[in-house]
């Protein structure tokens, strides 16, 4: 199943301000580059549940993360309680883990809970089952 990226608004706003401000003062040198790096680096965003793994896509990037090294995934903390940012914190390995933001918080932690067996759901999050 694939998951779409959410976007920030002030991440929107940041880009286009970044990018009309040198356009205003006839810089487009400037523009062009910027808007291409970034598009790069972050365009198209999308996470999928596949047969391999989970798969990350920004940009360029993709990366796998088998759904065996999966040792954590949940809200990353960084939000107060109840807000409606929910960024994903999915830990793997020993001391690796990557944070994401799907649109659908809910669906993607489903999605998670029936690919991941060793993880069961705690609340907001999947964490290992203790015997």
């Amino acid at each position: 199943m694939t998951h779409k990226a959410k976007i920030d608004w002030w991440i929107l706003a940041a880009l286009t301000v970044g990018i009309v401000a040198p356009l205003l003062s006839g810089k487009l040198w400037i523009t062009a580059p910027l808007f291409l790096a970034v598009g790069i680096c972050g365009y198209p965003q999308w996470y999928e549940t596949s047969e391999e793994g989970l798969v990350v896509r920004a940009g360029l990037l993709r990366r796998v993360i088998p759904y065996q090294a999966i040792t954590f995934v949940g809200p990353c903390g960084q939000e107060p309680a109840g807000s409606p940012c929910r960024h994903v914190q999915v830990r793997y390995g020993n001391y690796a883990g990557i944070t994401i933001f799907p649109a659908n918080y809910d669906a993607f932690l489903d999605d998670m809970a029936t690919r991941c067996r060793s993880l069961s759901r705690r609340g907001e999050a999947l964490a290992p089952q203790f015997a």
